[in-house]
């Protein structure tokens, strides 16, 4: 009798032990599937912005807080974003360009040659 319940036991132990090691390794290719994916896990960002993709989305803001436009960042007040005129045939546009978190330098290369 005192067998069988070493025996059940080890098969409960058995049974939580290959959840376990399921549940990690689903994990595990989960973020190594997040980190193939442009805009995933590594902190690699799309080259392309949707407009589809920031307006119909509406950020989980507080009243008062701002947020960066491109990538939704909450700004305090003294943070800026970053921004050049744009000379067209309507007259001055300006292009946003984005904040201190999502904005590099070299990320305008298809920018016209007079915001840059």
């Amino acid at each position: 009798m005192q067998y069988l319940f070493y025996l059940v036991g080890f098969i409960i132990a058995l049974a939580v032990f290959l959840y376990v090691l399921n549940a990690y390794e689903s994990g595990r290719a989960k973020i190594k599937s997040l980190k193939g994916a442009p805009g995933g896990y590594a902190g690699e960002r799309a080259t392309t912005v949707e407009p589809r993709d920031i307006f119909l989305k509406k950020p989980r803001a507080h009243p008062g807080e701002r947020l960066c436009p491109l990538c939704g960042s909450a700004l305090s007040q003294s943070e800026a974003l970053y921004a050049a005129p744009l000379k067209t045939g309507d007259g001055t546009k300006i292009l946003i360009l984005g904040c201190r978190y999502c904005y590099k330098e070299d990320d305008i290369k298809g920018a016209p040659p007079e915001s840059r």
